[in-house]
Order: C-alpha cells, then sequence, then structure tokens
C-alpha cells in the first residue's frame, strides 16, 4: 500500500503515525477551489515525510530505553554502595533497546494506529517494556547477581523508560500536531483527465479531511463536459501537467481515464515518468498496458483504486542520507585534493591562454539549469545552443587537457556543485543543455534520468557508457544504466560506484 496515497479510515478517527503514536491530525489547509490554492501553488514545497519523522521518535525512545537503565545503576550505587559493572549495565540496555524494537515492529505494521488511553501508549507501552526489561535482565544481569533487589530494579527502570517515551510522545504529539495543522504533511496530488471516472477522484480529495491537496486537473481534451468536480475547465493539458511538475506542484500524479483509453494511458505514463513524483493510474485496466515497468503496487484514494506505475525516487530517508553522505564524503575529498587542485591550475593558466576553470550550463534535477565547474582542458569555452562533443584527437584539447580528461581530474572542481547542493557525488551525468535537447529528441526516457541530482560520476559510467555518443546504441545503454541506478539507489550502490569509478579512471576507456 502506498503510504502518501492512503486514505482516512471511514470514522474520522485520529490516525497515528507509525511508531510514535504521534496524530496524523486533522487536515485544515486549502482544497480545490479555496482561494488558498494558488499560494499552495506557489509554495512548491515538497510534503514532509511520516516515515522520517515517526523514525526520529522512534530513535529516541530506543535511545530512552537503554539510557534508563542509568537510573537503577544509580539508585543501588548511591544509596546501596553496590559496585556495578559498566560493560554488563550496557550489554543489557542494548539487549533491552534491541527487544523493545523487535516487539514494536510486530506491532507497527500498520502504518497508521487509533489512539490508545491518554494519547500516547502509556498502558501498551508499560507491558512492552515489562516483557523486554524481563527478558533482558536474565540475559544481561543473571537474578543471582541481585537477589531482592531485582524487583527494585526493575521498577526503576521500567518507570525511568515509561516517564520518558510517554514525555517524547507528548511533545512529538503537539509538535506534529501543529505541523499537520499547517500542511506540512499534506500530499499535493495532480489528476490528469476530466472525464467520469477522474472526477469520482477529484471528489474525493476536495473532500477528504487531511492528507490531500487537488493541485491541480489536467486533460488535453477540451469538449464541455471535460471539468473538474467543480466545473472548472483543466488547467492545462499533458505540457501543462509537465511543466508545473518540473516546477515542484505537486507530489503524484494520478493518471483517471477510461478502460477504452489504454494505449493513450500508457503513451501519457511514459511521458510523465520523467517527473520526481509518485505516478499512478485508476486500476481498471491491466498492468501489461504500462511498458517498461517490471512490477506494479497498489493503492487507493478513497474508494478508488489506484495502480502505482512510479514510486517517488529517493523518497523518505533516501534524500537526507544522500545528502549527508555527499557532504561528509566531498569535504573528507577536498581537504587532501586542494594542494593538488592549486598546482593543476598553475598548469592549465602555463599551458594555453584563459581561465583554468570553466563553467558550463547543464541540466540537473528536475531539469532546472546549473552551471557545472569543471578545469578548462580546452582552447575554446562552449557554452551555446550548439556544442560540439569531445571526440579521440580532438583539436580543442589542450596538452594538459588530455591528461586531464583521460585522467577525470578535469571534474574535480565539481565537488564545489556538491557542496552547493545542486550535484551528488554519484548519480546520472549531467550534460550540456544542447546536448540534453538533441538526446531528448533521439530517446523517449531521456528525460527521466532527471528525477535525482546529476552526479560526478555514476553507474552509466563506471559500466563504460561515457565518451562520445555515435549510434543510438550508445545513448540507450548510457539512458538504461542511469535509469537502473534510479530505480535501485542504496547507500551501498553509491559507495560501489565510487570504488569502481577508480579503477574505470585506470582504464581510461571512451576518455576523451
Amino acid at each position: 500500500m502506498t503510504e502518501t496515497l492512503k486514505p482516512p479510515s471511514d470514522d474520522g478517527a485520529a490516525l497515528l503515525l507509525p511508531d510514535t503514536g504521534i496524530p496524523n491530525g486533522v487536515h485544515v489547509g486549502p482544497q480545490a477551489g479555496d482561494t488558498r490554492r494558488d499560494d499552495i501553488h506557489a509554495q512548491h514545497r515538497r510534503a514532509w515525510s511520516h516515515r522520517v519523522v515517526s523514525d526520529i521518535v522512534g530513535a529516541i525512545e530506543l535511545l530512552i530505553v537503554a539510557f534508563a537503565i542509568v537510573a537503577p545503576a544509580m539508585v543501588f550505587t548511591v544509596i546501596q554502595g553496590v559496585a556495578i559493572d559498566a560493560g554488563q549495565l550496557a550489554q543489557t540496555g542494548l539487549i533491552a533497546a534491541v527487544l523493545y524494537h523487535l516487539l514494536n515492529r510486530v506491532r507497527l505494521k500498520d502504518q497508521f494506529e487509533r489512539l490508545d488511553i491518554a494519547g500516547v501508549g502509556a498502558a501498551r507501552t508499560t507491558g512492552t517494556l515489562s516483557v523486554v526489561f524481563l527478558a533482558s535482565l536474565g540475559l544481561g544481569i543473571p537474578i543471582e547477581s541481585y537477589n531482592a533487589e531485582m524487583l527494585a530494579w526493575y521498577v526503576v527502570w521500567l518507570s525511568a523508560s515509561v516517564s520518558g517515551i510517554v514525555a517524547l510522545r507528548s511533545v512529538s504529539q503537539s509538535v506534529v500536531r501543529d505541523l499537520v495543522a499547517r500542511g506540512w504533511f499534506d500530499r499535493r496530488i495532480a489528476i490528469y483527465g476530466a472525464g467520469t471516472i477522474a472526477k469520482r477522484v477529484q471528489a474525493f480529495i476536495a473532500a477528504a479531511p487531511r492528507g490531500f491537496i487537488l493541485s491541480g486537473v489536467y486533460d488535453d481534451r477540451s469538449d464541455p463536459a471535460r471539468t473538474s468536480h467543480d466545473g472548472l475547465p483543466p488547467d492545462g493539458g499533458i505540457d501543462a501537467l509537465i511543466s508545473e511538475g518540473r516546477s515542484g506542484a505537486f507530489d503524484a500524479v494520478i493518471i483517471a481515464l477510461p478502460q477504452s483509453a489504454d494505449r493513450r494511458i500508457a503513451e501519457i505514463s511514459r511521458q510523465l515518468e520523467q517527473l520526481p513524483t509518485s505516478l499512478h493510474v485508476v486500476t481498471h485496466m491491466a498492468p501489461d498496458l504500462v511498458d517498461q515497468i517490471a512490477q506494479h503496487d497498489v493503492s487507493s484514494v478513497g474508494p478508488v483504486g489506484l495502480l502505482d506505475v512510479k514510486q517517488h525516487p529517493h523518497a523518505d530517508w533516501a534524500p537526507i542520507v544522500k545528502r549527508i553522505m555527499d557532504l561528509m564524503l566531498s569535504v573528507l575529498f577536498l581537504i587532501p585534493l586542494l594542494p593538488i587542485m592549486l598546482l593543476i591550475a598553475f598548469a592549465i593558466r602555463l599551458d594555453s591562454p584563459g581561465p583554468a576553470l570553466f563553467r558550463q550550463r547543464r541540466r540537473g534535477y528536475n531539469h532546472t539549469t546549473f552551471k557545472v565547474v569543471k578545469f578548462r582542458t580546452m582552447r575554446v569555452l562552449e557554452d551555446g545552443e550548439a556544442i560540439r562533443q569531445a571526440q579521440s584527437d580532438d583539436d580543442r584539447v589542450t596538452r594538459v587537457g588530455w591528461f586531464l580528461r583521460r585522467s577525470s581530474l578535469d571534474e574535480l572542481p565539481q565537488l564545489w556543485n556538491v557542496l552547493w547542493g545542486e550535484m551528488s557525488l554519484v548519480g546520472p551525468r549531467p550534460h550540456a543543455v544542447a546536448h540534453d535537447d538533441a538526446w531528448g529528441a533521439m530517446h523517449a526516457r531521456y528525460a527521466n534520468r532527471n528525477q535525482v541530482k546529476p552526479g560526478i560520476t555514476g553507474l552509466a559510467q563506471v559500466a563504460g557508457a561515457r565518451g562520445e555518443i555515435t549510434a543510438d546504441g550508445d545513448l540507450e545503454k548510457r539512458v538504461l544504466a542511469d535509469l537502473n541506478y534510479i530505480a535501485h539507489w542504496s547507500p551501498w550502490l553509491d559507495l560501489t560506484i565510487m570504488v569502481r569509478t577508480v579503477f574505470a579512471i585506470l582504464r581510461a576507456r571512451n576518455a576523451h
């Protein structure tokens, strides 16, 4: 079930964020037709992730369980003068945290739960911790070690843990309620289609008490019967939908067309895959009508079933983890490389007239344009409508430039692009705007590469799909490698590609 499109409960009861007991609250954001709709549209703010917030609170709960064991240890040490083994204490706290996590994980398979007594799950937490502590005390600190004092140890530890968790959930509850009221967790949804089926989806989203905002209705057909649920004409066609999606106006797209339009649905799906949003199709159609999709999940919005064509790339923790990795590793690389970069800049200036650095417009995340920074390797500084791609024995390449390109050292200044947030260490390589336009016309899925930040290196590069593109097969191999990276991203994959990049540089294959 897709979390971002999960419908609220039928009876309107408050919902909980996973792991925390934090209520999702009541949606008070603007709906379709609301005078504030344009304001929400203009904000272009990506919704906060339920999973990230709940995971953070859940992690703090584990720390409370682990460190609350210090309370009984202090009681025994200060009052009774009992010497406590620090290693045994740490072992017991760790065991308790692991057991608590395992028990909670089983209970929290349902992403959203109803509120428990007192709104913070105090009774259930006490029961869970009782089981956890009885097991962990026996595993970590044998009962014969303390005899009669064991009961006091258990009571103090349990009291400290429950008090800490209840306090945490109470504060978290208040904070998240406020964020929910402000619409921070709302999912902005665009609908493609303005017929009968589409109006059912539109009507539910507009009437939903929380969680959804109807961000726009689009359709390329303009007959009078095609309107939004409130009678307004569509906001535009497929081109307008793609343009709004590139500007970050919504988080998900639902294609709501009749079953007879199966081929049109497949074509619309292919065009919309390039957007960094989740993509869904009303499930009156067979899954095999959407080409090149290996498997499909299903979800729903209100009473309407959906086929999940594509999930939001790098959602939840992924962008946070990836950004932390980029910042830490780029700084780690820059510190020892700065002297080398200064020497390279000096060599470039001695070798040929012109600046040491070269800036060129490239397309990045969601087709935004930025200027990539590289060491100058040619006698020209091309950044116009027509740019000749570097070739073998290219007479524009300088002597120092030839070495820099063969060794990929010309890419080092892009570490600054990574620090500025325009690029990532690993991702699809950004190409000049002129090349992007030309290659986008050659390959239907080329634009899908821009769903994530571009990288200094990528899966295509370490697989040998780099250098001059002389045939359709060259472009196909590069695009498929980049899309495979997006679909299967993980921190481990990024680290693997970085290691493979070193060997690819040593081989210097297709480097011109």
